[in-house]
């Protein structure tokens, strides 16, 4: 059985991945007034074979060392310092046995336990997987604790209940992992799945009194907050960290756990609230606006903490966007139909964009003037934008572009009426260094609001039919048509 101290049993808790495989150093615990180290079996520099092993510090300087030899488990005890070590046989001690036994029977109920918490963490990340950053996270906390290296900040097993306050909607509970405790009252930090790669997604807060905000990019740029060492403030507005002179306590683990975040996960501590600002600055600036129509799209209550966004969503913003050149019409038409349905096309949104967003893919002014970034693509901030190919086409026939910040550029419409049609499909394009793709597995994804407003509205303005072949009817024919002549005319830049 699970409790039966034999060479099993023992082998069990030895090899358990609870205990550290690359720290020969082993686990320590502490059970009451009793101390534990738990080694795994390892070879020194000298060829010896160490490990394999559990080391008890009783009370009174009564000590139990076990250990597997030679395909043998061997116990042994003594009842204080000056004493030296006894075999541990039937006829020992009672108080020995019993407190070998007490203290065996706990070692075994925290392995299992600690084994049974980190499955329950890993099953929080579902068919992704734990990103590398926590998976790394996880490690350091066992070894060093819980809330002792991040002021109120731990890794923890979370259900939905908090999620459940906003909505009930499924595909809402499925697009965030919650995965830490963010401060001592209650707050919570998540994912929010964008991408089947977790490590690339954005992270927010869920205050415990209301308020959900981005505040990392990524886990790496997460952890880089949390070396800061002081837990987050959230309200309905804005969540932030802010540092007082008077606080000047560190958690037990801060110093370990400043160099850890540099040499495992090979990124920066920070030092300042103006540091922590710009992380949560960055992560605003690329999610905020798609993370403000996802939530509209539940009609969870947006109306604080996003306010700075809707000068990018006027009209006049819009049409800031051509610089000179002509509205095409039908982005007109598109723009009053948006107003009043606000979710018609999985992340689609026409705004206002400042010319300097062009400089995230290109310096060169030529580049610049010969593109007009006109629409919100992707959640993660990918932008569509007309390509002016300097032949003098009108700007509703110019070949569209979606332009992805990590994966480059790729043509995916001939002309704008094209686009349109792409975006009955209702999936949001996803780069991959070398071409479009979309998601077929469209049953994970919540349906658009109004995407059935926006087909027939669509079919009504322009006779468009929608699509359910977007590589064959759009995507295939404007990369063919258009691809090579793009990378000419890029190259030719350089």
């Amino acid at each position: 059985m699970n409790y039966d101290f034999d060479i099993n049993n023992f082998t069990r808790i030895i090899n358990s991945a609870v205990v550290p495989a690359d720290d020969h150093g082993g686990l320590d615990l502490e059970l009451g007034d009793t101390d534990i180290n738990i080694k795994k079996p390892y070879i020194d520099a000298e060829g010896t074979n160490m490990g394999n092993s559990i080391f008890i510090s009783g009370p009174n300087g009564l000590t139990v060392y076990m250990r597997i030899e030679s395909g043998f488990l061997f116990t042994f005890y003594r009842e204080n310092e000056q004493e030296s070590f006894k075999s541990l046989e039937a006829g020992s001690p009672e108080s020995i046995k019993s407190f070998t036994w007490h203290i065996w029977t706990q070692i075994v109920d925290y392995v299992e336990h600690q084994e049974k918490a980190d499955v329950q963490f890993q099953n929080q990340f579902s068919i992704y997987g734990v990103p590398y950053d926590l998976e790394k996270l996880l490690e350091f906390e066992k070894e060093y604790g819980q809330g002792t290296y991040a002021d109120g900040f731990y890794l923890d097993v979370i259900d939905k209940t908090g999620l459940r306050t906003y909505t009930e909607e499924e595909s809402f509970l499925h697009a965030f992992i919650e995965f830490a405790q963010a401060n001592a009252s209650g707050s919570t930090y998540a994912i929010w799945v964008i991408n089947e790669k977790l490590d690339r997604c954005p992270i927010v807060v869920f205050g415990d009194e209301g308020g959900i905000h981005l505040v990392a990019k990524n886990t790496e740029e997460f952890i880089r907050l949390l070396s800061y060492d002081v837990e987050i403030t959230v309200g309905w507005e804005s969540a932030y960290f802010y540092k007082s002179e008077n606080n000047s306590d560190e958690s037990e683990h801060k110093s370990i756990f400043l160099q850890w975040i540099k040499t495992v996960i090979g990124v920066t501590p920070i030092k300042t609230d103006q540091e922590a600002d710009l992380i949560i600055r960055a992560a605003n600036d690329q999610f905020a606006d798609s993370l403000y129509d996802f939530l509209i799209k539940y009609g969870i209550d947006v109306e604080e903490g996003f306010g700075n966004l809707q000068e990018y969503r006027t009209l006049t913003a819009f049409q800031n966007n051509f610089r000179g050149r002509a509205l095409p019409k039908e982005l007109a038409m598109l723009f009053d139909f948006q107003q009043n349905h606000p979710n018609y096309a999985q992340y689609f949104l026409l705004r206002g964009y400042d010319p300097s967003v062009l400089k995230k893919w290109k310096q060169d002014e030529q580049f610049q003037n010969a593109l007009i970034p006109f629409a919100r693509a992707t959640s993660f901030g990918a932008i569509y934008a007309l390509w002016d190919e300097g032949k003098g086409k009108e700007t509703k026939d110019m070949p569209v572009l979606v332009l992805d910040e990590e994966n480059g550029i790729s043509v995916i419409a001939e002309h704008v009426l094209q686009l349109f049609r792409l975006l009955t499909y209702d999936i949001e394009p996803i780069l991959d260094g070398e071409t479009v793709k979309l998601s077929n597995d469209r049953d994970n994804y919540a349906t658009s609001n109004h995407i059935e407003n926006y087909i027939n509205w669509l079919q009504a303005n322009f006779g468009i039919s929608p699509t359910e072949a977007p590589y064959e009817d759009v995507i295939d024919t404007a990369e063919e048509k258009y691809t090579d002549a793009f990378w000419h005319w890029e190259t030719s830049l350089k």
